[in-house]
């Protein structure tokens, strides 16, 4: 055994493989979030954007109040374009006709004369009853009976009824209603303005 030489045994060295940082993982989890949070941002901004322009078309700044002076005599027709009834809604006898002949020679078409439908009363000066195309006839016919009561109906025809009732006393004279439709008042104009009735623009005070 002596003659044997004993080799020398070389052992390899182990290969050890090296370990990443432990703070690599939790960073590119963070940076995979963020990323995800950045494109559903987008995605809800890109769709949620269209409607802004929309919500402030939708609430556009009025534009100013303007107040004018305006005569009712500008907007209203003349007698000889008005047709007229006339009702007599009190007891006292023939009073239907004599305003109606007062009427007729203010230029006013006459058309019937007669009591009120139904022999009812009317208390104030007068009903006066118009559609809607008899609405300015109607407005100037209140000029002759201050205090008379406008009612609008669903006629379709242009001419006004007129029933006296039992506070009527006379027709105004011409020069008085003249004089009135003549005075101008204060109208106001503008998208931004309050809406009003007309009827109440013409109305006696």
């Amino acid at each position: 055994m002596s003659g044997m030489r004993e080799g020398a045994v070389r052992i390899a060295p182990r290969r050890y493989r090296r370990r990443r940082p432990s703070w690599q993982v939790p960073v590119a989890i963070a940076v995979a979030v963020i990323v995800v949070l950045l494109l559903v941002f987008g995605i809800v901004k890109m769709f949620s954007g269209s409607s802004e322009p929309e919500a402030s078309l939708a609430s556009p700044t009025p534009l100013p109040c303007a107040t004018v002076m305006v005569s009712p005599a500008q907007s209203l027709p003349a007698p000889e374009r008005v047709r007229v009834n006339v009702f007599n809604g009190t007891l006292t006898p023939g009073l239907a006709g004599t305003t109606a002949q007062v009427l007729r020679a203010r230029g006013f078409v006459i058309r019937e004369v007669g009591n009120a439908p139904g022999k009812r009363q009317v208390a104030p000066v007068a009903e006066i009853l118009y559609g809607p195309k008899g609405k300015a006839s109607a407005q100037l016919l209140e000029f002759y009976f201050p205090g008379a009561v406008m009612i609008p109906d669903g006629r379709s025809k242009r001419v006004v009824d007129v029933v006296l009732g039992a506070q009527f006393k006379v027709v105004l004279d011409d020069a008085t209603v003249a004089a009135t439709k003549a005075s101008p008042t204060p109208s106001s104009s503008g998208s931004g303005c309050p809406t009003a009735s007309p009827a109440a623009s013409v109305s006696q005070p």
